[in-house]
């Protein structure tokens, strides 16, 4: 530490007397320095020292002065009473009392709170008050102090108490100390910076200074004795505006007639000055730069204190010193930092490795790092050395201290035993230790008669290296040991041989020379305001950079500048491009491993490529993790090992990949490889360079029409690259291009280049020919290849029907599949007959019954009873051919039941489907009388089930469209007992809601006659009787069991009478008996033109009143009459020979049906009635009902079959 006068002045009162200064401040800005002298204030400008005024204000000696926060204002107080408040044009503003003499003023750090204390009270004013609150204590009050923070308020006291109150004046707490009462408090002063231990300095004048943790209300530390008097203690915070370097010192002065300055731990550091009389106050300026003092002489005077840099250095770990008490360890690759406590003056320090040496007043202490961990800054204490060694310098090794003191060198164990001294010729004006084995380390030693020497610490002898004219000022020697820098006095840099001493080169203007720690021919060296760097004998690369060089690593210079250190990256680039220059490629990779870009390591790996360095090569493109460069020094270690190493054709993959072509492809030839030229150009589509080498490789000429094809794809020239995969006869990738592209006219001619055996390739053309709707072309190909299936799939995909059978008549053994298929496309048409038929002829009977099975659930599901009706119709049909094929007796059986079970079905949908549209519609066009005939016949039907019910029929819904139909035609029995039917059955999910409505229809019937309209009885037709409506024997009469045939428009009974054959006459016999009659028709005549024979089939009263019975002129009426009378034991008319001669034929219908059906015969008996017959469902109409109804719809209503169509069965109508 060193402390340097600014100014000083001792200004005379008028009565010619030395008065003690008994105060100093300074301005927030520390531009003024205020004194109290006497009477009077004094001014001073702090820059010079120049008196700028002395205010006269109070009326006795001034005491004290404060200075507000903002610099607005400062006040004083004095033996006067009195407060006076200034502002800082150094005006008085106003005034105030107290009780007695003013001892101390202090503003309130951020505002205009101002705490004045007498002996015996201490006051609180700010300006917007009026009066000042006052409050006494227990002691008289010497010293006062405002916190940093404004919250505390301290006052020291007469008595030794230290007494802590809040802004508002309120007591808080206070400290007792040992024998206080014989140690006045004289002055105490707040720590200025916020933290959060809020330190409170205290001198008394029992020669102590104590300081105070307020936050905790603790003593912080032990007292520290003083060994005088003190008058004034005060803060000194040195870099107060750098949060990041700032330190707090305390200064104290008094008795002894110095200024002394002590850590912030109470611990002496040194002496600002020494004067003639006591030093009675103390100040430090706002910044920390500078401190004021008072004397009781009246000397006033402004200190420059300053700090020297005491720290050490080795590679990257760099030690100094901190708040004069502590070290700083800096590790500056990682910028860790680390503290380390010392607790008094730090003196020296020096660093080695993980090594750190402090010496302090009285000893030298020892830390060690852990070496073993990387980076590791953990320093513990592990020697001490109880001496106190005067030098000028120190350095440790591993083992040794070593200090310097004028032309010696002493060399200590850790112990503290002198182990060596050496002797120089002249004093040592510089010491560095260059480091080496343990034990073995050395020094360079650079002597004031310009000697440059090395020393050994287990060598006594020293070793010359250089000799100077001038006085030494750095020494430095590179890291092999082979070249020593030096700097004389004339500031300029040698560089010499170790071994020859010979003088390499030297360069001017240098201060401080650093070799670097990792490569030995490159140093760095400041001066004149640059930093330098020298590699090698190549010229020196200079940058603008203040500071003094004190190591060099890695790429890293640091530079120690206004006592900050810090570290700056330096480029070796063109150190680096000069050794490739050089071909030193070595040197080269070692240089550029301290730190190179991207760009110069793929730089230093092609030229190590170039030179066949193939080991730097690989550790350069490394670095870079340059996978393609990687990739082929891999290739060429491959190669190595199988021994096909040869430098040309290295060097020509190498061009290659460095886009060097022409290189590369002349390369190869050399090497006797023109064929990796060829490949070369024709991978880069450089197809003309590729020829060149074609026939010098006899090269195949296929293989490169290859690769000019794939670059015309990637060119998008998709025409040019089909046709030269044709010339190189790669018809695949032709043929793709073509297809993906539809370009026909090409794929046509491929296919003409083609053989027929390559099917693979025909068939591919054929499939793209069918995307592109050339099916002409498709067809030939198919053809050409003899692919029939293929050709017959493609026209049954396209619906090309037409031309499908055209190929199954040529080829039969695909008739199967086609008519499959055709049946699937029918089907898909709602042509279900012409897709039965298919079927058939397909073999596949199994699925057209699936069809229609599918087609009747949906047609149920969906309600489309009508439909559902048809497609079981439909359904009978293909159970009655299948049992017509059928000899197995068991599967017959089946079928037989399966048959019956569809027809029934078919009839019963057909007919329900009018029912539900009268329950679910609002209208319908249906006349009451058929829906009453039609749920008539559906209840009767479903009676004969015995609970077998058909999904979707409602036997509820059939009961209920009938009562109340039946109401409206006086059917009253009938709807009665169709009233109490319901009773008995669920209703359905939608006519549930019918229940009111049903109740009312049940009282309503209750109160009307329980009989039927006799017009609405069904007649039997052969035995006269007319039927209930509803009849327990279903659709068949009461009386004699005959059944009674339907019209399946209207429902109700036509006049047929069914009769049978007797089992000596089969049916195509009967039909010839039949055919006997001249003029017989088989088909349906219309019986008007028989009216002269309607008399045959009834009693006829002539005109002379005679009687004929019917009986008597048609035997078969005469036969038909003749029935049991119990309807159980029913027998059908059976018509023997003679019987069909004699009958009309025109008065039969003829129902065929196929084996092993029997045909059915029924006989007309009111030829009056016209009936109509469907040939294909055998169903009978009304003839003018039928009539109407193959006009409208110009189908059958029931089987959906034009009339002029032709039966398969070749059916005829009788």
């Amino acid at each position: 530490m060193k402390s340097v006068a600014l100014w000083g002045d001792k200004p005379v009162e008028e009565d010619g007397e030395e008065h003690t200064v008994n105060s100093l401040c300074f301005n927030p800005e520390g531009s003024q320095l205020l004194a109290a002298v006497g009477l009077r204030i004094l001014v001073y400008n702090t820059a010079d020292g120049v008196l700028q005024s002395a205010l006269s204000g109070h009326g006795d000696v001034v005491n004290t002065i404060s200075y507000a926060s903002d610099g607005s204002r400062f006040a004083s107080g004095g033996a006067d009473k009195l407060v006076v408040i200034w502002t800082s044009e150094l005006q008085g503003m106003l005034k105030y009392a107290h009780d007695g003499s003013v001892q101390h003023v202090a503003y309130h750090p951020s505002s205009h709170l101002l705490a004045s204390c007498s002996n015996t009270d201490f006051g609180l004013w700010s300006p917007d008050q009026k009066n000042v609150t006052k409050s006494k204590l227990t002691g008289r009050i010497t010293c006062c102090a405002w916190s940093p923070d404004g919250q505390l308020l301290a006052f020291g006291l007469y008595n030794g108490q230290v007494h802590i109150r809040d802004k508002e004046g309120n007591d808080k707490y206070k400290f007792d100390r040992a024998e206080a009462i014989n140690s006045p408090i004289w002055n105490i002063s707040w720590s200025p910076i916020r933290d959060e231990e809020l330190l409170l300095a205290a001198v008394d004048w029992g020669q102590k200074l104590t300081l105070y943790q307020a936050t905790d209300a603790k003593q912080s530390g032990k007292e520290r004795k003083l060994g005088f008097d003190p008058c004034a203690v005060n803060w000194l915070v040195k870099d107060a505006y750098k949060l990041e370097s700032r330190a707090e010192f305390i200064l104290v002065g008094g008795s002894n007639r110095e200024c002394i300055i002590y850590s912030r731990e109470g611990f002496k550091l040194g002496t600002v000055c020494t004067q003639d009389a006591w030093i009675w106050c103390c100040c430090a300026k706002p910044d920390g730069s500078a401190v004021a003092i008072g004397t009781t002489n009246g000397f006033i005077g402004m200190y420059d204190v300053k700090f020297g840099v005491v720290h050490g250095i080795h590679r990257d770990r760099y030690a100094y010193r901190d708040n004069m008490t502590d070290v700083i360890v800096h590790h500056l690759a990682t910028d860790q930092k680390v503290k380390v406590k010392c607790r008094e003056l730090v003196k020296k320090i020096a660093t080695y490795k993980t090594t750190l040496a402090i010496q302090t007043l009285d000893k030298i202490l020892i830390y060690e790092a852990p070496g073993d961990v990387p980076h590791d800054m953990k320093y513990k204490s592990t020697f001490k050395i109880n001496k106190n060694l005067e030098c000028s310098s120190m350095i440790v090794t591993a083992s040794y201290i070593i200090t310097c003191q004028d032309k010696r060198l002493h060399c200590y164990n850790f112990s503290g035993e002198e182990i060596r001294i050496w002797q120089m010729d002249s004093p040592i004006r510089y010491l560095k230790l260059i480091g080496g084995p343990r034990d073995c380390e050395s020094v360079l030693i650079g002597l004031k008669n310009g000697g440059v020497y090395q020393v050994f610490v287990n060598n006594p002898f020293p070793q010359l290296l250089a000799k100077q004219n001038g006085v030494i000022y750095c020494v430095d020697m590179n890291i092999n040991r082979t070249k020593v820098a030096v700097i004389d006095d004339t500031l300029t840099l040698y560089v010499y041989s170790v071994q020859t001493k010979e003088l390499l080169y030297q360069e001017p203007n240098a201060q401080t020379v650093a070799w670097n720690t990792s490569f030995p021919d490159m140093l760095a060296f400041s001066g004149d305001g640059f930093i330098n760097i020298k590699v090698s004998d190549f010229p020196v690369y200079r940058q603008n950079l203040q500071g003094l060089i004190v190591g060099f690593n890695g790429c890293t210079i640091y530079l120690l500048h206004l006592c900050a250190m810090s570290g700056v990256t330096v480029p070796v680039t063109d150190a680096v491009y000069r050794y490739m220059g050089k071909r030193q490629l070595q040197n080269a990779y070692e240089l550029a491993s301290l730190g190179e870009t991207s760009t110069t390591w793929e730089a230093l790996g092609h030229a190590c490529l170039e030179q066949g360095d193939l080991r730097l090569a690989k550790k350069c493109f490394s670095r870079i993790r340059d996978v393609k460069y990687l990739n082929l020094l891999a290739n060429f270690e491959e190669a190595a090992k199988r021994g096909e190493t040869k430098m040309n054709v290295n060097l020509g993959d190498y061009y290659a990949y460095s886009g060097r072509f022409a290189d590369a492809a002349r390369n190869y030839q050399h090497a006797g490889a023109p064929e990796r030229a060829m490949t070369m150009f024709s991978d880069l589509r450089m197809f003309d360079q590729a020829k060149e080498y074609m026939v010098a490789g006899d090269v195949d000429q296929q293989k490169l029409l290859n690769k000019q094809a794939e670059w015309a794809i990637s060119m998008n020239e998709q025409r040019r690259a089909a046709e030269l995969f044709v010339a190189a006869n790669d018809f695949q990738k032709a043929i793709d291009l073509a297809g993906k592209n539809k370009w026909a006219d090409l794929l046509a001619t491929i296919t003409g280049k083609l053989d027929k055996n390559e099917t693979d390739l025909l068939r591919r053309c054929a499939r793209y020919f069918v995307e592109m709707k050339q099916y002409t072309y498709a067809a030939d190909v198919y053809e050409k290849m003899g692919d029939i299936k293929s050709l017959v799939d493609m026209r049954i995909i396209l619906s090309q029907w037409h031309e499908v059978f055209a190929l199954v008549r040529r080829y039969p053994a695909y008739a199967s599949d086609a008519y499959y298929n055709y049946g699937q496309y029918l089907a898909e048409q709602d042509r279900f007959v012409d897709a039965q038929r298919a079927f058939h002829k397909a073999g596949r009977v199994n699925e057209a019954r699936n069809v229609l099975q599918a087609l009747t659930n949906n047609a149920v599901n969906e309600t489309r009873f009508n439909d559902a009706g048809y497609y079981n119709w439909l359904l009978s049909k293909e159970y009655l051919i299948a049992l017509s094929e059928t000899l197995n007796d068991d599967l017959r059986t089946d079928l037989f039941k399966r048959y019956n079970r569809c027809s029934l079905l078919s009839e019963l949908y057909y007919a329900y489907q009018y029912i539900y549209e009268y329950t679910t519609e609002p209208f319908v066009d249906t006349p009451p009388i058929i829906l009453f005939n039609i749920a008539r016949f559906i209840y009767h039907k479903l009676a004969n089930l015995a609970g077998d019910i058909p999904p979707a029929l409602s036997k509820f819904r059939t009961c209920y469209a009938a009562c109340k139909i039946a109401k409206n035609l006086n059917a009253n029995k009938f709807s009665r007992q169709m009233i109490y039917l319901m009773r008995d059955l669920t209703f359905t999910h939608n006519l549930g809601s019918k229940r009111v409505e049903i109740e009312q229809l049940a009282l309503e019937m209750e109160a009307r006659t329980f009989t039927d309209d006799h017009d609405l009885l069904p007649l039997c037709y052969r035995c006269s009787h007319h039927n209930e409506l509803l009849n327990a024997r279903g659709n068949s009469c009461s009386s004699c069991g005959s059944p009674f045939v339907l019209s399946f428009l209207s429902f109700d009974v036509l006049p047929l009478v069914e009769f049978i054959l007797p089992s000596d006459i089969n049916d195509e016999d009967a039909l010839n008996l039949l055919e006997q009659v001249p003029n017989s028709q088989l088909e349906n005549v219309n019986p008007s033109n028989k009216m002269n024979q309607s008399t045959a089939n009834r009693l006829v009263i002539t005109e002379q009143g005679n009687t004929t019975r019917a009986e008597d002129k048609d035997p078969f009426l005469k036969r038909m009459s003749k029935y049991s009378a119990n309807p159980d034991d029913y027998r059908p008319v059976v018509v023997d020979r003679a019987l069909l001669k004699a009958m009309d034929p025109s008065l039969v219908f003829v129902c065929k049906w196929p084996f092993p059906l029997r045909w059915k015969w029924y006989r007309i008996i009111v030829p009056e009635q016209p009936v109509g017959r469907c040939r294909h469902c055998n169903k009978f109409f009304h003839n003018d009902e039928f009539e109407l109804a193959l006009l409208e719809q110009g189908v059958c209503p029931f089987c959906r079959n034009n009339k002029d169509t032709d039966t398969s069965e070749n059916n005829n109508d009788f």
